[in-house]
């Protein structure tokens, strides 16, 4: 059995950002293990995140941008000037090609193409056994394959899916500096639709179509709405297709565990890392990476304290994910509303968990309350349920 000091379960985008801050730290002459069961060699996705300062990756961003337009369901355009934030884009193939290359510069890293079958913990360590029968032991193992319960009958667990083309045009089109956050201006079919369009130059553009609901659709109706947008409402030139991407990511308010046992740490979306209201999961899975690997260093231990305060983020997001699920109010009017009503940078710095109190209270006041305070109630029903069927809580 060979033994390691960390093995990471999966190498995409959580597994990767660790090890590469493990080898940027002091922990760098850590022996590594990263088990991934694909070659990362593809532009399987592409991450969009806002922020205010550089990143760990600012220099492989393929565009970012300070102005967004959103477009409500009526088709009214508003640009948003993102106040100091920036709103940026990172492919998936320029993330992998940059950090795998970085930390193949680094001994005491190695690589397993297979499937992780099983992880235990062992009162020294934790053991985890591979799909091809491979048994590796590490004094810690980090793990981002686990898969979250969406079947618990007291949380909202809603899907964010999503199907995009990278279209090129033969005539300038699109407005480079201009990116569409989200137009609601298409058919929402009693679900939160929307389309954005992100501008690489003004022949070239990813188009999403995205949906907030509690099913996927069939393939084809992904690709039936796309077309639609593009023909009907871009009116869109000829154009030839160069990729595409689908995606699912939970939004779900499902407990987490970070944490299930001594020396087994859960990161990214199976750590609780990912925005159960909105989807985003790249910019906090960097804050949660870092701040862990510094832990890490300094104490010889991943876990930090909490602030318990922090999670009212998460009941709120609940709250929010009540409104979508049960269709209390349409979800394209209360996102156009939050950005009309508000500072841009107040709802960004919201949707960040930055805001205090009073900030919070602000933007309480500009989503329709009979509806929300519906939502509150329901919420905190659903948990004491959880709770007495002794279902996991947050």
């Amino acid at each position: 059995m060979k033994h390691f000091d960390y093995i990471i379960c999966g190498g995409g985008m959580a597994g990767l950002s660790l090890a590469y801050y493990l080898k940027k730290s002091r922990l760098k002459n850590k022996s590594v293990l990263i088990i991934e069961p694909q070659d990362k060699n593809t532009n399987d996705r592409t991450w969009a995140f806002w922020e205010k300062r550089p990143n760990t990756f600012e220099d492989i961003l393929y565009r970012k941008w300070g102005l967004v337009q959103l477009i409500d369901a009526n088709g009214n355009a508003q640009v948003i000037d993102m106040g100091g934030y920036q709103y940026k884009l990172l492919r998936g193939i320029d993330f992998y090609t940059f950090v795998t290359t970085e930390l193949r510069k680094y001994a005491g890293l190695e690589w397993i193409i297979d499937s992780v079958k099983t992880i235990k913990e062992e009162s020294d360590g934790a053991i985890v056994e591979t799909q091809n029968g491979k048994i590796l032991k590490a004094s810690l193992v980090f793990d981002s394959t686990f898969q979250l319960d969406l079947t618990l009958k007291h949380n909202h667990n809603l899907l964010q899916h999503f199907k995009g083309y990278v279209v090129k045009t033969k005539t300038p089109f699109f407005d480079p500096v201009l990116p569409v956050m989200m137009n609601f201006n298409i058919e929402q079919k009693g679900d939160c639709r929307f389309i954005y369009i992100l501008p690489f130059d003004k022949n070239t553009a990813l188009i999403e179509y995205t949906l907030f609901s509690e099913s996927l659709l069939a393939q084809d109706e992904y690709d039936s709405e796309l077309r639609k947008y593009l023909v009907h409402q871009l009116q869109l030139p000829d154009y030839q297709i160069l990729e595409k991407e689908f995606g699912v990511i939970p939004m779900s308010d499902v407990a987490t565990e970070e944490f299930p046992s001594e020396h087994i740490i859960r990161i990214g979306t199976a750590g609780g890392y990912t925005n159960p209201a909105t989807g985003y999961t790249f910019q906090n899975t960097q804050r949660k990476l870092q701040k862990m690997v510094e832990t890490l260093e300094r104490t010889g231990s991943p876990k930090a304290k909490k602030n318990w305060f922090e999670s009212r983020f998460r009941f709120y997001a609940s709250v929010l994910l009540n409104v979508l699920e049960q269709k209390r109010h349409p979800a394209a009017d209360i996102f156009s509303k939050l950005y009309r009503k508000n500072p841009p940078v107040r709802v960004f710095r919201f949707l960040d968990g930055d805001t205090t109190m009073w900030e919070e209270l602000q933007l309480m006041n500009t989503v329709p309350k009979t509806k929300f305070l519906a939502a509150v109630g329901a919420v905190i029903m659903r948990k004491i349920k959880a709770r007495l069927s002794g279902q996991p809580h947050p």
